[in-house]
């Protein structure tokens, strides 16, 4: 009889999803069954981790348990096994968790790796050679080493973790969330292997563990793989073992508000950040956290809450970016940041901000609260429908918190009640909620300032640190250390016996399903032929109008909601107008003109926030194709019309007014200074500086190329406004015309009760023309003779004083229009290198060189990409990248049948966990069919074309496309890096036969000193200009790489 009992079990009310948990009475162990229809299986393998130190050992636990297991001891099995079977792993360290995720292509390689996985999770190896090469040791040249320790190396510095440190510090004395579980740079240091066995020993444990998985999954084969495997491990003891928080030492709430300063080190002193954080209800309080969740919504969420319009949406604005988030833990925080505060006003905002508190009290607006609420249900149903982990978050936190019996699960996932409780609410219901959490209870705040002094301080003690290490070990000690590294690596890098990969077989990749999307083309959109036997493309044609003048494009799927994209070459624009951009992004929160009047932008975006999902503006689609500018809104389909009602308000009738025109350009030059400390943005940047060519819309969006110019509008608002207004308009008339609008429409069709006719009113109020569609705005035309790379032979380089890692590429040409079987090569010869345990995983990632190494080819540009991202040595990089590389084209080094279907099995994985729902299915299936020209099946040609690549093949890829991007005669190198490493880099490229250029990323108010030791928030997202949902901190684009699909 099976051990594992049915605790839970019910249907979503609001998504077609079941839900079933069962606990094993023998050891605790619990699991959740999430059924919903998806291409892919995922996992997530969840432990409460509480620790009372800043030791590190939940941090070091994850990636340990990656170095093998008691029944499998050998590194990287389930990484080489995973790589095999279609499969992922990863894994994350939380304050009060710690998670595995395993996502699969199917369930076929998910049962595959399970059992495997679960060893190693509670019996892993934990060996003196992994803990030393995985957390930390001191190399032969007696530089500080080890994957754990570089990366928080890498962010203990920056202002974001200095901030929450401090927090965690002050609101919590006595219990484990004032830890940093990824552990402090000087705990990691002295931690050794017996103190992490010893953690893993009290926490790793079977009733401290649920599984969570998602997908379609056979429910009799999961339950007899955990019947055996739960047979193996550890019973539950006899006394109960306690729970990690719960049975704890609780913190009482602060005495009285309290603020205080952190600072971090940087050159450019000029812009701080601030976080508020109140503490709130117990988590397990259901509905006082969503009303809770809600009000903290109402305060910062989109251009129109109370924090944004009082310190963002203002002339002079006095933060960038509000936002919102919480700590869920036993009693919830609800933080509140604000970013890119001038330092002459961040240490009055405590005060303005609690005074704006506390006045707002009696002026809360009930029915935007109950606007919020209903856009947050709305917003929790599209989830549901579209991402596979969309409950997960409540699970695990039901199991680290909620009842043992799980009795409580419903409450958290089944039905949507709650959200109709707090939509019955009465404003004074509100009001007192809003006192006891927003205005009585006591707050921290903790501003977050830069300082030259403590980043030049830094630098100068890791110089002194380092120089006082090899003065102590001297020659034999750094000889002996360089022996030990030598050893250690060997030991964990003992060859994985054939006979073991082999008892796990290979999962069919024929039983792989992709999502099935259906296409359907009207007006002029002669991109395709409609299937006449489908019933939805006759509802189209039926529904066309004669000579009906706009491109519309429909994906028809299974949806209850509709999502419409209008993409706009930029190619239209006159080049002096792209800088607008940084303006015309705005549009969706602008002013209206209706009927001789005009609507202010506050009640037009509350009115857009009642009938969508979200709406935006965007520099690219889906981060490709980035000279489009792709206007995006999401809506329930009964909605659908509304959709089109406000794309003809939104695009033709609002009005660019001077206040709102100051507010875009002063918040886009006041992101500058965070936008100066991350390395990797800065890199995106100096591409495209030199790639792109000034006709390029994508050049022109980042603001640290069009500086000058927004300064320059700046002036011009105040005193000749008109001539901004004029170019405003005439980028409007360029952009939006009959001949230049690519309707992209994702819904299931019968929903839509006119899906074409719904149209005609917008297509007779755009203007027309008799030109024929405009062309697709590929990147390749705004190419530079660099980035043809007609030009080799260069080596480009940036310093930025924010940044103590280093990042990378190089760039070679490759043929643009390869056919699908030269992309499988190609694609497959890029996974063989940096396929997690591949050759440059171990080379460089296992050796500590950077934290990432990636081949990639960009299509549009018809160039491949070496990438090095957090780079502790990019020198060494380029070595041994190219000696990897050198090694398999000259035959030195064999690739083997494994190696080759491991990757296939990559890239596969990669197709499936890119469209697991059906609008990235739909996304997909245009950008492959329209776009790109290569077919509506291109993804189950290329599955098939990977099959038949052999390992020649790969050697060809090598020797012709890959071997160039080391050679200065064919290839051009983009470099960003601190101030202090800009010589030695330089002087390599030099040998190495590139003609350098250096320029340094100076602060606003100083243009010398370019040294630094921190790092840098290396988020470097899609450019969303604006969101009337939830307006995201304007970001800048990442370089389309298209690396996973070609």
């Amino acid at each position: 009889m099976s051990p594992f009992k049915l605790v839970s079990s019910f249907e979503v009310d609001y998504a077609p999803v079941s839900v079933k948990k069962w606990k094993s009475n023998r050891t605790g162990l619990e699991v959740c069954l999430i059924a919903k229809e998806s291409p892919s299986v995922s996992g997530w393998f969840a432990l409460a981790t509480e620790i009372f130190d800043d030791s590190g050992c939940p941090h070091t636990l994850e990636h340990l348990v990656f170095m093998g297991s008691k029944k499998y001891p050998y590194k990287g099995l389930l990484d080489i096994l995973g790589n095999l079977a279609f499969s992922t792993t990863n894994a994350w360290t939380a304050t009060d968790q710690t998670v595995y995720t395993l996502m699969t292509a199917g369930w076929e390689g998910f049962k595959m790796l399970l059992p495997a996985y679960l060893d190693h999770i509670l019996h892993p190896t934990l060996t003196d050679e992994a803990c030393y090469t995985e957390v930390y040791h001191v190399d032969g040249k007696g530089k500080e080493k080890g994957v754990v320790y570089s990366e928080m190396q890498g962010i203990q510095f920056e202002p974001s973790f200095v901030a929450l440190l401090e927090k965690q510090r002050t609101l919590y004395k006595h219990s484990a969330y004032r830890s940093e579980t990824g552990g402090l740079v000087e705990n990691l240091r002295t931690l050794t292997s017996d103190e992490i066995r010893k953690f893993h020993k009290k926490h790793y444990r079977p009733d401290n563990l649920c599984l969570i998985i998602t997908g379609m999954v056979d429910e009799e084969e999961l339950l007899n793989i955990l019947d055996k495997f739960d047979a193996e491990i550890t019973p539950l003891p006899e006394i109960p073992n306690k729970r990690p928080f719960v049975d704890s030492v609780q913190d009482g709430p602060l005495p009285s508000s309290v603020t205080k300063t952190v600072y971090f080190g940087d050159e450019d002193e000029s812009k701080g950040d601030l976080t508020l954080t109140f503490i709130g209800p117990r988590g397990v309080d259901l509905l006082e956290c969503l009303a809770v969740e809600t009000l903290s919504k109402y305060l910062t969420d989109s251009s129109v809450s109370l924090f944004r319009q009082t310190f963002v949406e203002i002339e002079n604005p006095l933060a960038t970016h509000v936002s919102t988030y919480n700590d869920d833990y036993i009693k919830t925080a609800i933080n509140i940041d604000f970013s890119n505060i001038s330092i002459e006003n961040i240490d009055e905002m405590p005060k303005k901000i609690t005074e704006v508190l506390a006045s707002h009290e009696t002026q809360l607006d009930i029915n935007r609260i109950r606007d919020v609420v209903d856009q947050s249900k709305w917003d929790l149903i599209y989830e549901a429908e579209n991402d596979d982990d969309t409950f997960v978050t409540s699970v695990i936190y039901q199991f680290i918190y909620g009842d043992k019996s799980s009795s409580d699960l419903p409450g958290y996932l089944k039905d949507l009640k709650d959200y109709e409780i707090l939509m019955s609410w009465d404003a004074a219901t509100w009001r007192t909620l809003y006192r006891k959490y927003f205005v009585n209870n006591p707050s921290l705040f903790i501003i977050a300032k830069p300082s030259k002094e403590l980043y030049r301080s830094n630098r100068k003690a890791s110089k002194q640190l380092l120089k006082d290490r090899k003065a102590k070990l001297g020659p034999e000690g750094l000889k002996e250390l360089a022996t030990k590294l030598e050893r250690a690596m060997e030991k964990n890098n003992t060859p994985i016996p054939e006979k073991i990969l082999e008892s796990f077989g290979y999962p069919d990749v024929a039983k792989i399903k992709f999502i099935q999307t259906r296409s359907i083309a009207a007006g002029i959109n002669h991109d395709i032929a409609n299937d006449v036997s489908s019933a939805m493309a006759r509802k189209v044609e039926n529904d066309t109008p004669e000579d009906f003048p706009l491109y519309l494009h429909f994906e028809n799927i299974k949806s209850n909601f509709v999502t419409v994209d209008l993409l706009c070459s930029s190619f239209e624009i006159d080049q002096e107008l792209l800088n607008y951009i940084h303006v015309f992004g705005s549009l969706f929160t602008l002013p209206i003109e209706q009927d001789g009047k005009l609507v202010p932008y506050s009640e037009v975006v509350k009115d857009v926030q009642r009938d969508t999902i979200s709406a935006s503006v965007s520099t690219s689609f889906d981060n490709n194709f980035q000279e489009f500018v792709d206007f995006r809104i999401v809506a329930r389909s009964e909605n659908y019309g509304k959709v089109i009602e406000w794309y003809t308000k939104l695009l033709l009738h609002t009005k660019f007014t001077q206040d709102r025109v100051k507010v875009a350009v002063e918040k886009a030059l006041n992101n500058l200074p965070s936008k100066k400390r991350s390395g990797y943005s800065m890199l995106s940047t100096l591409m495209n500086k030199h790639i792109r060519s000034e006709r390029s819309l994508a050049r022109a969006q980042r603001t640290y190329l069009v500086e000058d110019f927004l300064k320059d509008v700046l002036k011009k608002i105040d005193f000749d406004f008109d001539s901004v207004v004029k170019s405003l308009e005439l980028f409007r008339r360029q952009l939006i015309k009959q001949n230049n609008l690519r309707v992209l429409i994702v819904a299931d069709v019968a929903r839509l009760e006119h899906p074409v006719r719904s149209w005609e009113t917008f297509a007779a109020s755009v203007k027309s023309t008799s030109e024929p569609l405009t062309d697709l705005p590929y990147t390749s035309k705004v190419l530079t003779d660099v980035g043809r790379l007609e030009r080799s032979g260069r080596c480009y380089i940036i310093s930025t004083p924010g940044s103590s890692a280093s990042y990378m590429d190089l760039m070679a040409r490759i043929p643009q229009d390869a056919n699908v079987s030269e992309s499988a090569k190609i694609l497959l010869a890029a996974e063989v290198l940096q396929c997690v345990e591949g050759p440059f995983w171990r080379g460089i990632r296992g050796s500590g060189l950077a934290y990432g190494a990636n081949v990639y080819r960009v299509v549009e540009w018809g160039t491949v990409m070496y990438d090095i991202y957090r780079g502790i040595d990019v020198e060494k990089c380029f070595e041994v990248g190219k000696e990897i590389v050198e090694s398999y084209a000259s035959g030195v080094q064999q690739i083997n049948g494994k190696a080759l279907h491991g990757a296939m099995s990559s890239v596969v994985n990669s197709l499936v966990n890119g469209q697991t729902n059906y609008v990235n299915a739909a996304y997909r299936k245009f950008y492959d069919q329209v776009l790109m020209k290569r077919g509506p099946d291109y993804n189950q040609t290329l599955v098939k074309s990977l099959s038949q690549v052999t390992s020649e093949d790969v050697v060809d890829v090598l020797k012709n496309h890959f071997l160039p991007m080391f050679d200065p005669k064919s290839s051009v190198c983009f470099v960003c890096c601190s101030p202090s490493k800009v010589e030695s880099i330089e002087r390599f490229f030099s040998s190495k036969g590139y003609a350098t250029s250096v320029e340094h990323v100076a602060a606003d108010d100083d243009e010398e000193n370019y040294e630094s030791d921190e790092d840098e928030d290396d988020d470097d997202e899609e450019e969303y200009y604006s969101d009337t949902d939830d307006d995201g901190d304007e970001g800048e684009d990442e370089d389309e790489t298209d690396s996973s699909s070609e």
